[in-house]
């Protein structure tokens, strides 16, 4: 935890307020000369520099907030990309290069120790990983901010599972040990990462730093954008794909909303229907309430414009991707909560619906509704 530091200094009163009488000894000594008042006595102290009187109880003046910049466009990762040694430059500049790549950014990865227990932590620079994150997790200034301050910011299937208090402080192991406070909770998109914080933060903990990079190229087979990959970095490189892989589709067209939700499910296998069918019964009534929301979303799924620029899909295949349309709109719900590990085991599933959105109780309901659809 950084808190804030006080400096002061003082000097002993007693030696700036004048000279103690010497004790004379017989026979008698002249009497003593006295001391021009302008003259200082060889024992005082030379003064401080003039200053305000008040200036020594005042305390530090509170560092600027760190400078992040604000967010620009969004973009859906679709590979994490780890390596055993630093990118180079020449090969970030060989990745951004690779046909339809559209951004990557280069992150520091490695693994670390909370409560005993391995997490896989990032050290990003918060202006340029923001936008590779979900709408809601991307737009939160205070988070990139207490990020750029050095703070930790654990998933939030991470912080609901060991129990991290946001606002505390917890002890962290890695090749190096720190006490760190927890700034901030959020869905990152990111299955396997747990934490994220600072670059310098992450190095100072022993992560090796530039080891791995977001690569986002939406609008390229995940397969050749895996293979160009490697001939960029090396077979050696480790490839994680975080876009949904869709499974075969069921024949005919959905009639109901119950079908269209099984139906989309294969947006993102081993996702439960039941889930998507809790999101569509709270955001829209299966469809009856199709917004705007007070915060501007639209459609059955109540998707934020923003977010559907990102990851609407054309479910029903008509060449048009519709946020009003159910077919279109519970596919895309399905592949976006995919994208945030949703049918990667229990911590996954609270990390997708929360970074659908962000609030405790909203993760809650959804389970609750989907249990009783099962």
């Amino acid at each position: 935890m950084r808190l804030p530091t006080l400096v002061g200094s003082a000097l002993a009163a007693t030696l700036l307020s004048g000279v103690v009488a010497a004790t004379v000894v017989a026979p008698p000594a002249p009497a003593p000369v006295p001391v021009a008042q302008d003259v200082a006595p060889l024992d005082a102290l030379p003064p401080e520099p003039l200053q305000d009187p008040a200036a020594r109880s005042r305390p530090a003046a509170p560092k600027p907030e760190p400078a992040v910049a604000p967010l620009a466009d969004l973009r859906a990762p679709d590979l994490l990309v780890t390596v055993r040694t630093p990118l180079t430059p020449a090969q970030v500049t060989a990745l951004q290069a690779v046909r339809k790549v559209e951004a990557v950014t280069v992150v520091d990865a490695g693994t670390v120790r909370i409560g005993g227990e391995s997490a896989r932590v990032l050290g990003v620079d918060p202006s340029q990983f923001r936008a590779f994150t979900p709408q809601e997790t991307a737009s939160s200034d205070a988070l990139w901010k207490a990020v750029a301050r050095g703070d930790l910011a654990p998933s939030y299937g991470l912080a609901r599972a060991r129990d991290l208090p946001l606002g505390g402080t917890i002890s962290v192991s890695g090749k190096r040990d720190a006490d760190l406070r927890v700034g901030a909770v959020a869905a990152y998109g990111l299955p396997s990462v747990d934490l994220v914080t600072g670059r310098e933060v992450a190095q100072s903990l022993g992560v090796v730093a530039s080891s791995a990079v977001v690569v986002s190229a939406p609008d390229r087979a995940i397969g050749a954008l895996r293979k160009a990959v490697r001939e960029v970095l090396g077979a050696d490189a480790v490839v994680e794909v975080l876009r949904p892989e869709v499974a075969a589709a069921r024949k005919g067209r959905p009639s109901s909303y119950r079908e269209l939700y099984v139906d989309s499910a294969r947006y993102c296998p081993g996702l439960s229907w039941t889930v998507l069918a809790a999101i569509g019964q709270v955001e829209s009534g299966h469809g009856k309430h199709l917004g705007p929301s007070s915060a501007g979303a639209l459609g059955p799924m109540q998707f934020l414009p923003s977010t559907w620029a990102a990851y609407g899909i054309d479910g029903d295949g008509d060449g048009s991707a519709d946020i009003m349309s159910p077919y279109d709109a519970v596919p895309s719900a399905a592949g976006y909560l995919c994208r945030f590990g949703a049918n990667r085991g229990p911590e996954g599933l609270y990390d997708a619906i929360f970074a659908y959105n962000h609030a405790d109780w909203y993760v809650k309901k959804v389970l609750g509704i989907a249990a009783q659809y099962s």
